[in-house]
């Protein structure tokens, strides 16, 4: 999924075998939606689409497969199209790989690609129309699996257990002892921690400009990209939201960042949920 994973049960009413029956699940599971969805993965359903883009070929989906295409594309009508999960194309143009070089120059035979309205999809089938398009779901399967793996522990019948997956996080109920989980929302710029949070039956997702950037004529640029130009954007350094679902509260944030300061301002207090934000000033 990217990033590092923890998954702590702090449940003594499991039996000591339930616990590993339910961590084998939990990592099947996780298993199971990276080899679906990661692009980094040659057989996934994701790069089977890819590979058909163009090829008038459509590629069924399942009923969790369209149920996160439903949600990308309501979030791509509600962002105004920031959000748009055929921006892949755009790698051809910034690889923000370690290494990985600008070239914006190809900018111009990405763009005419990207655009979730090409995308000719009903709820059982998906096909990209134009050879070289991209779908990516990394900007929400990740936030998916961690709601995921949270739904699984509570049918479980554990009631206390802390689930983070490369930093978003998701706390089911107190710890045993009752007390709340703590979790800290670190400073980007590698300093003390912004704040500690208290946290119980809630999902908490940061997104962020600073973990992976590209130089290019002597600036830093965010991987948050675009889709209506191309580049990268200028937004703040990194947004943390709170709600129920951490799918929810995941999108919430990587809109703001794909906003200019004030406007991701404007979009979290419409979102009307708990958030931090610290803007591209450094304030």
């Amino acid at each position: 999924m990217g990033g590092p994973a923890s998954i702590v049960i702090d449940d003594a009413s499991l039996r000591s075998d339930g616990h590993e029956a339910l961590f084998n699940s939990l990592h099947s599971r996780l298993n199971e939606l990276e080899s679906r969805y990661s692009r980094f993965q040659a057989d996934s359903l994701i790069n089977l689409i890819n590979l058909r883009a163009g090829s008038g070929v459509p590629t069924e989906v399942d009923t969790e497969t369209a149920t996160l295409l439903n949600f990308a594309a309501e979030l791509w009508l509600a962002s105004e199209g920031l959000f748009d999960i055929t921006s892949g194309a755009l790698r051809k143009a910034w690889d923000f790989r370690r290494g990985g070089v600008a070239s914006p120059a190809r900018l111009a035979e990405c763009l005419p690609k990207i655009g979730w309205d090409l995308v000719e999809y009903e709820n059982d089938a998906i096909h990209l129309p134009l050879e070289g398009m991209e779908i990516d779901l990394g900007g929400i399967v990740k936030e998916y699996a961690v709601d995921c793996v949270a739904a699984l522990i509570r049918k479980a019948g554990a009631t206390s257990a802390l689930v983070e997956l490369a930093g978003d996080v998701v706390a089911v109920g107190n710890q045993a002892n009752g007390q709340p989980w703590r979790v800290s929302i670190h400073d980007p710029d590698g300093g003390d921690a912004l704040l500690t949070l208290s946290l119980c039956d809630t999902a908490v997702a940061t997104s962020g400009n600073y973990a992976r950037t590209i130089n290019h004529a002597g600036r830093r640029l965010s991987h948050f990209l675009n889709p209506y130009t191309g580049w990268p954007v200028d937004g703040p350094i990194s947004v943390t939201t709170l709600d129920r679902q951490c799918l929810t509260a995941g999108a919430i944030a990587t809109v703001a960042c794909l906003k200019p300061d004030s406007k991701a301002q404007h979009w979290l207090e419409d979102a009307d949920l708990p958030w931090l934000m610290m803007k591209s000033c450094g304030n």
